[in-house]
């Protein structure tokens, strides 16, 4: 979906820290906002450190005229942070791949713990009984099928799923819950970390999963993901000139209006399904002032509004992803509501 809208610009640095809490605990009140390859090898990138001079990030979209942009929506370079990447290794794996490549460097004032074991259930064990209770959940296909004929993005000779995010972006926090919904059916994400979009948002302190430094391990796929930035808006992880190339093709026109060209989060499901701007299946509105605990718990609520939104959402992208894996896992693939919402996909 297409973000538009007035500008408004925040200072950098206007966004805090996530209070620290124990495992299992977490900050009071929270908030939230709306938008939609890699190569044939996992590559190590390095991380910044606290210490490294901030550069603006990449915009993120927001839903409509609803709300005014905060300062990391306007136009930045990334062509000059893929210069600044570092390859260190490549590694080929068949069964598990590293997010994010090598084992990230602790980034100082990141705010990021370990995921709760409760939050961890939750997201990864969605029952096929709820899955199939909410449906499409009311949210309307939120992937866009590439022109043309693109060739396959490819790690390892399976599929990947290339997520580009940052940490203080509103709608990335929205899309990484239905994400590690949808990405758990096919396989098993190791070493979930937990965390909070900016406090200088429009939608501030939004509560999220985090795949910074995670594993994820499937038979079917691959996944690349890339954590552009902090909370406090400092450089984390930069694309390759690869990712680059592809977040220059995707995320601008046909796909999105100009105006809207570069925004996160940018999700590509091999080459076929695009899902990029302003989150792209719900208005994160929803999860305002919940902790993540309360929003893992609501994912059994299958009448509940956040059930229905990220657990909708996260059908349309395992449907997406049926497409890539040709409808494997048969119990995955060929559940309902997947089977149908597959073949609704390409007319959509």
């Amino acid at each position: 979906m297409a973000r538009l809208s007035k500008r408004r610009r925040h200072e950098p640095g206007a966004g805090g820290s996530p209070s620290a809490a124990p495992q299992g605990a977490a900050p009071a009140s929270k908030g939230v906002d709306h938008s939609r390859r890699q190569g044939s090898s996992a590559v190590a990138r390095s991380s910044a450190s606290a210490s490294r001079r901030p550069v603006p990030p990449p915009r993120h979209g927001t839903q409509g005229d609803r709300r005014s942009r905060p300062w990391w929506q306007e136009p930045w370079a990334w062509g000059g942070l893929a210069g600044a990447v570092v390859v260190v290794g490549v590694v080929v794996v068949l069964v598990v791949v590293h997010l994010g490549r090598s084992a990230p460097a602790p980034v100082a004032g990141n705010g990021e713990q370990p995921a709760p074991s409760s939050v961890v259930a939750k997201v990864t064990g969605v029952s096929p009984q709820v899955i199939a209770a909410v449906g499409a959940g009311g949210i309307t296909d939120p992937l866009q099928l590439t022109e043309g004929t693109p060739s396959a993005l490819t790690t390892g000779g399976k599929p990947d799923v290339l997520f580009i995010s940052s940490d203080y972006c509103p709608p990335c926090a929205a899309e990484r819950w239905s994400l590690g919904v949808a990405l758990s059916r096919f396989g098993t994400l190791s070493g979930l970390n937990i965390s909070t979009s900016s406090s200088a948002d429009i939608d501030p302190n939004t509560d999220t999963i985090s795949f910074y430094g995670a594993t994820y391990s499937s038979p079917y796929l691959s996944f690349t993901n890339v954590d552009s930035g902090t909370r406090a808006g400092q450089v984390l992880q930069t694309p390759t000139a690869q990712e680059q190339s592809l977040l220059s093709e995707y995320d601008s026109p046909p796909y999105m209006p100009a105006a809207s060209a570069g925004t996160i989060p940018f999700l590509d499901l091999g080459n076929s399904y695009l899902a990029h701007g302003a989150p792209p299946g719900y208005d994160p509105q929803i999860l305002h002032g919940m902790t993540w605990q309360q929003i893992a718990q609501s994912l059994s609520d299958t009448q509940g509004a956040q059930a229905q939104a990220i657990i909708g959402n996260a059908n349309w992208l395992t449907a997406g992803i049926c497409k890539l894996t040709g409808d494997q896992p048969g119990s995955v693939c060929g559940a309902a509501p997947i089977a149908t919402l597959e073949g609704q996909l390409d007319s959509s």
